[in-house]
């Protein structure tokens, strides 16, 4: 993999991870660019030998990269994404969430359909050992048949609750989803407004129903449900079947020493039988392998762009909701951002 040639555009915090999954990945880190004269100052010292540009367009025109991490904040990451795809890119890897509402979401993807560019987006949990193990043993009929999930992290739809969706459908099999009922609050006393340069509320509750039937529930911010201090509930999943329940532990801060892990518990037997991973595979690492083995092989990758889309809808879909005080079926004929329409017409603080 080392023949390929990857930049970087954003060169903050998540950018990093990308870097080191590059790097684990055996893919050659060429350069990074950020308009921010200070985080490249960062970034020379921590990743020398990678060229820096103050500007990703020039970056673009004279490296000639292979692929492209664009790790900007929301608001500026639909031109990115498009003149990466201009300029000849095979593959890139976008961060979450996918934007700000689903007309820059199809933009961006109807420009990597233009031009052949694989475009991937970041919900790389897919990937943690703990979903994984828990997912091969629900599908080995541990629990029975699965009749609900329910996920829950303790940050706004776009910053955290994007992964608790598409955890969600992870678990069900990516199926089509029926329908979206949800309620968000937004109340500037009870905490910031704005994450990472846009808008975002501090409370969110989404029920999702599959077109199979099943059911899902979604809860974030300061409504997150109670849980034991063991089971953390930043990106806490239960699943819920016939004969059982797996709960999946969130992501656990450095300060706690208990590893991270998933429990299962069949009906009829005593107790929980507790599954660890404290030592998982990184898994942005896994994410750009197979990034390459996709432009490579062909077939699919798990993050591909119109899983991310998929998730998107369903965040618009409980904002909309929210503001019709009706239950949305999909698909969501909406390019705009329903907060914002909330916001511009005066029906939110």
């Amino acid at each position: 993999m080392a023949r390929y040639r990857a930049g970087i555009i954003g060169c903050g915090g998540i950018a990093r991870a990308h870097a080191g999954g590059y790097q684990e990945a055996g893919i050659a880190l060429v350069a990074a660019a950020d308009p921010l004269e200070e985080a490249r100052d960062r970034w020379e010292q921590e990743f020398p030998g990678c060229k820096l540009y103050a500007d990703y367009r020039e970056m673009l025109v004279a490296e000639g990269l292979d692929l492209v991490s664009v790790c900007t904040w929301p608001t500026v990451r639909v031109e990115p994404v498009v003149m990466a795809a201009e300029a000849g890119v095979r593959g890139i890897a976008c961060e979450k969430p996918i934007a700000l509402n689903l007309g820059q979401a199809d933009a961006m993807l109807a420009a990597c359909g233009q031009h052949g560019t694989r475009l991937i987006f970041g919900h790389q949990r897919r990937f943690n050992q703990r979903y994984v193990e828990a997912k091969a043993a629900l599908d080995r009929g541990e629990i029975g048949v699965l009749e609900g999930i329910y996920a829950s992290s303790g940050g706004d739809l776009l910053t955290c609750g994007t992964h608790s969706i598409d955890l969600i459908r992870y678990f069900a099999d990516d199926e089509p989803i029926a329908w979206v009922m949800g309620q968000i609050n937004r109340d500037p006393s009870q905490g910031p407004t704005t994450a990472y340069g846009h808008e975002v509320e501090q409370d969110a509750v989404g029920r999702i129903v599959f077109d199979n039937g099943l059911r899902a529930l979604m809860e974030q911010g300061g409504v997150t449900t109670g849980c034991e201090e063991r089971w953390r509930r930043h990106w806490h999943v239960i699943l819920t079947g016939s004969a059982g329940r797996i709960e999946v532990d969130g992501d656990i801060k450095p300060e706690h020493s208990w590893p991270t892990g998933w429990r299962i518990h069949r009906f009829g037997d005593e107790g929980w039988q507790v599954h660890e991973t404290p030592k998982e595979p990184n898994p942005f690492a896994i994410e750009m392998r197979e990034l390459v083995r996709w432009i490579e092989e062909g077939g699919d990758h798990p993050l591909k762009a119109e899983s991310g889309r998929a998730d998107h809808e369903v965040l618009m879909a409980i904002m909309a909701s929210s503001r019709q005080r009706a239950r949305i079926d999909l698909p969501l004929e909406l390019e705009t951002s329903p907060l914002y329409d909330m916001l511009a017409a005066g029906e939110m603080e």
